[in-house]
């Protein structure tokens, strides 16, 4: 597991400590390539021909491989290994957590003293349902939890968390689909220049900070419902010398006024929400979006253009790692939800890019420069990284 770039709120480990986190890092990028990928051969060579026996046709989609792979004892092996270790994951770090948490209170409050930046916190938000009733991807205390005055900890657990579940290949700061798309854009579109950028979820910053990088002279707002990790994100961008302005704020209701961002974003966020919240999102987003402006949102891949397979493989987090709401993104309709919420059907479009660390740079610019990206380009899932976006401009 390569180095993770060091910040100030960054949690030292022992020697133990660390040596048990890139195990569990390596073990399960084991169990999820080495074991997964005889997943697929099993499926062709003994359980969908026994499906098609006993049914008389294919698995028409993912529901009826889920049925069938998981009645098969290296399928359920596999499952229940992937399970373990990403409870592992969290075991592995929350003692460090646990140790440094006053003293990383202390650093948080200290580095929200002379901002350059800023950060807003508002005690009437209301945590979602969707947020407080479910340790999403099995984090203990979700986002939200709170153990003391201004406390950090929910975010140093879920930045390290990240760090050791994608074992570094997100990057030395975790931003590798922000970062991804932030060049895209600045590549496909060379003439749109954003002042005002909005991230909606924002978590710890990860994925908005880079286009403070790729747009400097851009004015950067994240937001997120949850107060550690806003405090969170506000101490490492300001370690990091990236100032933004965090604010704690409910995507579905945002207290910022009409058309005031030039582009509008979100990475991993929509599938995390309630359908619902999905779409009270996405009206917001729409609502405080200039005319002109873009507003994108990078997701996972949606499983109605996938073979049911692929389509099984991405809905598994839905029923064994805690993601209830999974099948609801990938099941959407993304472009008829657009539509509802007022963008015009010409001004929609969808992104697919390499990831800017795995891929050469002249295969990601040659990606984002040539005509409209198609899931082909990049080979069937597992076989290349990409990410995946779906845009709308709003009409000027």
């Amino acid at each position: 597991m390569a180095p993770q770039a060091h910040h100030d709120l960054m949690v030292d480990t022992t020697h133990d400590e660390h040596a048990l986190q890139s195990y569990v890092s390596n073990l399960r990028m084991y169990i999820l390539n080495e074991i997964g990928g005889g997943l697929s051969s099993v499926y062709e060579g003994r359980v969908k021909p026994a499906f098609e026996k006993r049914v008389g046709h294919a698995p028409k989609d993912e529901h009826d491989v889920r049925h069938a792979m998981m009645a098969d004892p290296y399928c359920r092996t596999w499952s229940s290994m992937m399970r373990s270790c990403q409870e592992m994951i969290w075991d592995s770090i929350i003692p460090s957590i646990e140790r440094a948490q006053p003293d990383l209170n202390m650093r948080a409050t200290q580095l929200a003293e002379q901002p350059k930046g800023s950060m807003t916190l508002d005690p009437n938000v209301k945590i979602p349902r969707y947020v407080s009733a479910s340790d999403i991807h099995l984090m203990p205390g979700n986002y939200h939890s709170e153990r003391g005055a201004n406390d950090v900890s929910q975010g140093a657990l879920y930045d390290r968390g990240v760090y050791v579940y994608a074992a570094g290949n997100g990057g030395p700061y975790g931003d590798s689909i922000g970062r991804s798309l932030a060049q895209h854009l600045k590549i496909r579109f060379p003439d749109f220049q954003p002042e005002k950028i909005l991230d909606v979820g924002c978590t710890v910053g990860h994925n908005v900070m880079p286009f403070v990088d790729v747009y400097p002279d851009s004015n950067v707002h994240a937001i997120d419902v949850s107060a550690p990790v806003i405090r969170y994100a506000h101490g490492r961008a300001e370690s990091f010398g990236k100032p933004m302005h965090l604010h704690q704020m409910n995507g579905e209701r945002m207290t910022f006024e009409d058309e005031s961002f030039d582009l509008v974003m979100s990475v991993v966020t929509f599938h995390e929400t309630s359908r619902t919240a999905m779409r009270n999102i996405i009206a917001e987003c729409r609502r405080v979006l200039k005319p002109g402006g873009l507003m994108i949102h990078m997701e996972l891949p949606r499983t109605a253009e996938m073979d049911p397979f692929d389509a099984f493989y991405i809905d598994w987090d839905s029923y064994y790692n805690n993601e209830p709401f999974y099948q609801a993104f990938t099941s959407t309709d993304l472009k008829a939800a657009y539509v509802d919420a007022g963008f015009k059907e010409e001004h929609y479009m969808e992104v697919m890019t390499p990831d800017i660390y795995a891929a050469p740079f002249d295969t990601f610019e040659a990606a984002a420069s040539g005509p409209e990206t198609k899931a082909e380009r990049y080979g069937r899932l597992g076989e290349s990284i990409h990410w995946t976006g779906w845009g709308a401009w709003k009409e000027g």
